[in-house]
């Protein structure tokens, strides 16, 4: 039984077999990074603990020659995933470097951005209608919460509005767009989160990936955590929100992910359930076979993809 609308079953009737995104580092940079807008980003950010291609030096192409060669044996069709900081964070001319050479290989079937909703010109929009016409192309927004409070706690240094007016630009364009939330975020309790899935079930967003809070070394919030500030979920507890707000999420929207993983020497504090990828998502599936989930039985949106 299917409790859940899973992303790779998407994937399979969109391209009528099983496709791969393989993560890349372009060597972008973060707003909230650069000074832009601020030092430091996000209070719990360390994009090398989260991606494993962060510290990549090498050339897109290497990068993406070598994701294809590991998996050529299981799959014969990809999706470039550029994934690490922020992927639409440079003038047009230099996405169209990266992205146009990966776009060459008959085997690779779209791109995949993950992206900020402050990190968009009006022509890196006009690139983006121009890419989708020409390829399955996924945009994946930092959205985190719906809570402009939490945001500011966070340091995220953008508004919730700002992602949902990226979102209605994007959506008639034919991009699929994709947000990412985190729950257990500092100061919420389980009614703003569920709040951010109802929202998220009133916006143009085809999938969502969802994510615990993770706390790592160097990170302003591992101090914080060491203060007592920051308490993180058990793995039962999480799994009873994830359940929750599952939910309340649209039918028709893919979950592309349960939770996050983080490697042994990323420098992970808390929760260690993270570091177990297979045995937690195997507790929270046999959690949802327990309750009998059933992704949007407590749905309260109207709203309906054209």
């Amino acid at each position: 039984m299917r409790y859940y609308n899973a992303y790779k079953y998407f994937l399979v009737e969109k391209f009528g077999e099983p496709v791969l995104k393989i993560p890349l580092n372009g060597g972008f940079s973060c707003p909230n990074i650069d000074g832009s807008k601020g030092f430091g980003g996000c209070t719990y950010c360390d994009n090398e603990a989260f991606s494993p291609v962060a510290l990549s030096t090498d050339d897109v192409l290497q990068q993406l020659e070598r994701g294809i060669a590991r998996a050529h044996y299981r799959f014969k069709k990809f999706i470039a995933y550029f994934q690490p900081f922020s992927n639409t964070y440079a003038p047009v001319q230099r996405l169209k470097e990266l992205y146009e050479p990966v776009l060459q290989r008959s085997d690779v079937v779209g791109l995949a951005l993950g992206t900020r909703p402050d990190c968009f010109e009006e022509e890196t929009f006009h690139y983006m209608q121009d890419l989708a016409s020409r390829t399955f192309l996924s945009v994946e927004l930092g959205m985190q919460t719906i809570h402009n409070h939490t945001l500011e706690h966070i340091n995220r240094q953008h508004t919730a509005d700002e992602c949902y007016s990226v979102l209605s630009r994007l959506y008639p364009m034919g991009i699929e767009n994709v947000v990412h939330v985190v729950l257990g975020l500092p100061g919420e309790s389980k009614d703003d989160m569920m709040a951010t899935a109802d929202k998220i079930a009133e916006l143009p967003v085809h999938g969502i990936k969802i994510h615990q809070l993770m706390v790592i070394e160097k990170t302003v919030m591992a101090y914080q955590y060491r203060k007592g500030d920051v308490p993180t979920l058990e793995l039962d507890a999480y799994a009873e929100l994830l359940s929750e707000f599952i939910m309340r999420l649209r039918p028709d929207q893919y979950v592309h992910r349960l939770m996050a993983e983080c490697r042994e020497d990323s420098g992970l504090i808390a929760p260690l359930w993270s570091m177990n990828k297979r045995h937690s998502i195997n507790l929270i599936h046999n959690y949802f076979a327990q309750t009998r989930l059933r992704q949007g039985s407590k749905c309260k949106s109207q709203f309906r993809m054209l």
